[in-house]
């Protein structure tokens, strides 16, 4: 065999023994592209999502206590106001919604009251009498006031002056500030169970970084028509949060059970579930995905718990498992 030939073969035999077993395969260009996940501790799974609504601890609606006639209000909502200050005032009518009925029924009343006093005077009804006399003169001629209970916010305006108003019906509905501010969310009983009060909690409001907060309150009973708990997050930091705004919390609560010694991988990692089994795909040092058998205790949010077949730190395909082969090679994306 000449020379060069020998040499040839030579090179060729050289190459091909180059590699060894670890080396990365070739990545192809067709390789199906995934995400991975590293399998983590489900210690730290206990976090409880939840939405819920901003507001006051206290909202207090406020009314008059006798029907009437409105003839003043004196904030408008977004006022700040004072323990005390005078906000509403309305003429007291027990007759009828008309101006003129309220004035014929003090009028009225007056004259009773006259009429009465003379017949005490003269020895011909008692006392009682004309204690009650008094008493009606002075209810049709009295007016209603509105003072503020505690120092707020006017939240809502809900009459007008000259609107005619019920005893109770509400005019003003007062955020009282002393009373803190308070996200409303309600959680499922599982992760009720979990809540504990004091539980260290963060709120999210759309487009603002995450504000401390603490649980404040477990209800004791749960929706009738859902089967959810409230639960009420206090915030920390309160400074330009307005009642009604929407939020999202996060809720550093126990894990349950039967996560404390189990792995967690996204749940759109797990295929072909069937009761307490599954399949995952594992990611391996060459970029291989190999088919996984594994045991599973449920779901944890959007994770699901893995009791064995897989170790702490293993990367599992988590998105576009359903396009992949055992033994395939496959193209990583990146993550933020």
């Amino acid at each position: 065999m000449p020379v060069r030939s020998l040499i040839a073969a030579g090179a060729l035999f050289a190459l091909g023994g180059c590699g060894g077993s670890n080396a990365p395969a070739a990545e192809s260009p067709r390789a199906p592209l995934v995400g991975v996940a590293a399998a983590a501790p489900a210690s730290a799974a206990g976090a409880v999502r939840a939405s819920g609504v901003i507001g006051y601890k206290r909202e207090t609606p406020l009314s008059f206590n006798a029907p009437g006639i409105v003839t003043a209000l004196t904030v408008d909502e977004g006022d700040v106001v004072r323990a005390g200050q005078r906000l509403a005032a309305a003429r007291r009518t027990s007759v009828g919604a008309n101006a003129d009925e309220s004035a014929l029924a003090r009028e009225n009343a007056e004259r009773q009251l006259a009429r009465t006093q003379a017949l005490f005077d003269q020895g011909f009804v008692s006392q009682a009498a004309l204690d009650d006399a008094r008493l009606a003169a002075s209810r049709a001629r009295a007016g209603s006031a509105i003072n503020a209970p505690a120092a707020g916010v006017i939240l809502r305006r809900l009459a007008e002056p000259a609107q005619v108003v019920d005893a109770g019906q509400p005019v003003l509905l007062l955020g009282e500030v002393n009373s803190g501010i308070i996200v409303r969310a309600s959680v499922s009983a599982d992760d009720a169970a979990r809540i504990r009060l004091a539980d260290v909690a963060h709120v999210r409001i759309a487009g603002e970084a995450a504000r401390p907060g603490r649980v404040a309150r477990i209800g004791a009973k749960s929706n009738d028509a859902t089967g959810a708990f409230e639960i009420e997050i206090a915030l920390q930091e309160a400074d330009g949060v307005r009642s009604g705004q929407v939020a999202d919390v996060e809720i550093e609560a126990a894990a349950p059970p039967e996560a404390r010694a189990a792995l967690i991988v996204p749940a759109l990692a797990l295929l072909d579930a069937r009761a307490d089994q599954g399949v995952v795909f594992v990611v391996d040092a060459r970029g291989v995905a190999r088919r996984r058998t594994v045991e599973t205790a449920g779901l944890v949010q959007d994770h699901v718990l893995i009791v064995s077949g897989l170790r702490a730190g293993e990367r599992v395909v988590a998105s576009g498992a359903a396009y992949v082969r055992d033994g395939e090679p496959v193209r990583i994306a990146d993550t933020p």
